[in-house]
């Protein structure tokens, strides 16, 4: 029975998010000297900062605003208040100011100088201005501030002085004209009233708009009834008449009387009629089987049913002229309706234009009114503003000593770790992405098109002084053979591929790792009970026989050159169902021997005694050889190291295969992280190893 997985990952994050946050953490992890070098570098700017900034002193004065020129009569704080704090902090610092004080010191103090700088803020939920300083000389600080604040509140009393009765003056002159329209307005707002009957007009409007709309649903009402009876034959009605049930809404126009009548009588009459027809049929249709058409009482039936049929025709004719004169009537109301409607549409435009007219006049009027209040109101504060003091800001504290302001070491220290660390990561995501090399199968995906058939994990640690060991036949590297399954099972089971006998397998450029995929997968396979052949075609740098601990003097390249049958050159090694054709002497002319017509015979020839044979060339961007030699074979795979190999050159390499019509069944993901978010399937292989 199985048990619960005892280290059960965390689940990947969606999308390619995970991915990509892996790819930087492993950029960090190679390159984290930059990040050090540059948040380095940030705090050494910002040390220099601080210690070549020079010694500075502040002093502070605060003003207050009486409380009496805020509030308005009933003790609650005037609107706009926020307004007036914000422009006279803007003037406590303006230009005007400050230049008034620097005059003022250099007469009063010529002995004292230096630049100070003026700052002014309001005390949150108070009416209490602070005025600050900042200056390299502590007494000229001190001086300085107390000299600005009497300028400022100078300044303050000259404007008053000169504006303030101009704007008396002014504010007067516009509440007369005002209070003049205010009169005129008034007095058209009650000449209308008067003339018109305001109150009359405005019931008039209602009992228009209701009248107006009750026809309107008569109008709707009597048009629907006509279509009906319109649209069908006098017999269809009369078939579908019914009465309709007590309290239903009657159309106007047509009375009461007149509905509850309206082929009510008919249609009970031609229902009885009906029934007693069929009733005479039924009887007719019965006794005939018996009787013969001379029989007195047949006769007697027969003579009933032409009674009863003269009697439905009857009525349907009389439902027909009561159809004809319905149709009528309803015409007739109608044509009424129409008539009456726009009269009372006119009623009701002249009700609304003299309710517009009114309400223009009282709005025109509330204006005004506000207006004029707004005006009373400026003036009551110009005239508070004149029984009170030289100004409504006092000064409760004078400028205080001037004490050294501190340098803001922890401020400069953040500043720089951040600042350093911005463009270290900045530094790291271009390296990013000039970085083209693929990391995981999601990367690849993105970049080809070709199927993935496998993905082989990073077993680095397991590699000896000789290089990565082979597999063996009860191998501990549980993810690392099971990859190599899932190989083999994608390539027994690819669709599409009628036969496949024999497989040659490349890289891009060197060191990715195809002669070890190649001898792994040849093992993977031997193993299934197939007879494989591995021939090492890599006439250059080929390693098959180092890998394999097997003597390779004798190998491929002699069997091209014709000194030697191939099956002279075929060694069993450990594996018993895999043989090797190691590559024999190295030489320089590979290419002008995989050129050879007796090469398409030779494969012929073990691809017939062998149930899988499995090359392993050279790469393709260090020598021509392979997309030779890989026209010649049922397909071919393409091994891309992780984290090694750029995308530019895979894609150069498959297209050349491409030129040459060669069938490239899929690619190989070599030296996969296992701990990459798309490899965490593949965390589980462990826990069912046997």
């Amino acid at each position: 029975m199985d048990s619960a997985s005892p280290q059960a990952p965390s689940l990947p994050l969606p999308g390619g998010l995970g991915m990509k946050l892996y790819r930087f953490r492993n950029l960090v992890r190679n390159h984290w000297w930059i990040l050090v070098i540059t948040i380095g570098i940030g705090l050494a700017i910002e040390g220099y900062i601080l210690f070549s900034k020079p010694k500075v002193f502040e002093s502070m004065s605060q003003l207050v605003l009486r409380e009496e020129l805020i509030r308005d009569t009933t003790g609650a704080f005037r609107d706009g208040t926020g307004n007036f704090f914000v422009t006279n902090l803007e003037h406590m610092k303006s230009p005007i100011v400050v230049g008034r004080a620097e005059a003022r010191m250099a007469l009063e103090n010529p002995d004292l100088t230096g630049t100070i700088e003026i700052s002014s803020v309001l005390t949150p939920k108070t009416n209490i201005f602070t005025v600050s300083g900042i200056g390299s000389d502590p007494l000229h600080t001190q001086n300085f501030v107390d000299v600005a604040v009497d300028e400022f509140l100078k300044w303050r009393f000259e404007s008053r002085s000169s504006v303030g009765g101009k704007v008396t003056g002014s504010l007067i002159e516009q509440q007369v004209q005002v209070r003049k329209e205010l009169s005129e307005a008034r007095a058209k707002l009650q000449a209308y009233e008067e003339e018109n009957n305001m109150q009359f007009w405005k019931a008039t409007q209602n009992k228009a708009v209701t009248s107006l709309s009750d026809l309107k649903n008569e109008k709707n009402k009597l048009q629907e009834e006509l279509r009906r009876l319109q649209r069908l034959t006098p017999d269809e009605l009369l078939q579908t008449a019914a009465p309709k049930p007590q309290g239903e809404s009657q159309p106007a126009g047509i009375s009461a009387k007149q509905e509850a009548n309206f082929n009510s009588g008919l249609y009970t009459e031609f229902i009885q009629a009906s029934q007693k027809m069929f009733q005479r049929q039924a009887d007719h249709d019965e006794w005939k089987k018996v009787w013969k058409p001379a029989h007195p009482k047949l006769k007697l039936i027969v003579s009933d049913l032409e009674k009863l049929q003269r009697q439905i025709n009857i009525i349907k004719e009389q439902n027909g002229d009561l159809v004809k004169g319905r149709v009528a009537a309803i015409s007739a109301e109608v044509k009424s309706l129409e008539v009456s409607i726009p009269e009372w549409e006119i009623k009701v435009r002249e009700a609304g234009r003299k309710d517009a007219e009114h309400q223009t006049l009282e709005g025109n009027v509330a204006r005004i009114q506000t207006a004029s209040e707004k005006l009373a109101q400026e003036l009551r504060d110009i005239e508070i503003g004149g029984k009170a003091s030289l100004d409504p800001f006092q000064v409760i504290q004078k400028a205080t000593v001037a004490k050294p302001v501190p340098p803001g070491t922890i401020k400069h220290v953040l500043i720089g770790l951040i600042g350093g660390l911005v463009v270290g990561s900045i530094i790291l995501i271009v390296l990013d992405r000039a970085d083209d090399r693929l990391a995981s199968s999601t990367e690849m995906i993105e970049h080809f098109s070709e199927s993935i058939l496998g993905q082989i994990p990073n077993v680095i640690e397991t590699r000896g002084a000789s290089g990565l060991a082979l597999l063996q036949e009860e191998d501990e590297r549980y993810t690392y053979a099971e990859a190599f399954r899932s190989l083999r099972s994608s390539l027994i089971f690819m669709p599409n591929q009628t036969e496949m006998k024999s497989i040659l397998i490349t890289s891009a450029i060197p060191n990715e790792g195809k002669s070890t995929i190649a001898s792994n997968l040849a093992i993977t396979m031997a193993a299934a009970g197939a007879r494989v052949l591995l021939v090492d075609a890599d006439l250059r740098r080929g390693d098959l026989a180092q890998l394999f601990d097997i003597d390779g003097k004798v190998g491929l390249s002699d069997v091209l050159r014709g000194e030697a049958p191939w099956k002279s050159a075929v060694l069993q090694t450990k594996y018993p169902t895999l043989s090797l054709i190691p590559r024999g002497p190295v030489t320089n002319q590979s290419g002008e021997l995989l050129l050879r017509p007796m090469l398409v015979g030779l494969l012929n020839e073990l691809k017939a005694a062998y149930d899988l044979v499995i090359f392993n060339t050279a790469p393709i961007l260090a020598a021509d050889d392979t997309p030779t030699l890989a026209p010649n074979f049922d397909g071919t795979l393409m091994v891309v190291r992780a984290r090694f190999t750029s995308a530019r050159l895979t894609k150069n390499a498959l297209n050349t295969l491409y030129q040459r019509q060669v069938n490239v069944l899929g690619l190989i993901l070599n030296a996969v992280d296992v701990e990459a978010p798309d490899y965490y399937y593949y965390r589980y292989n462990q826990y069912y190893a046997a």
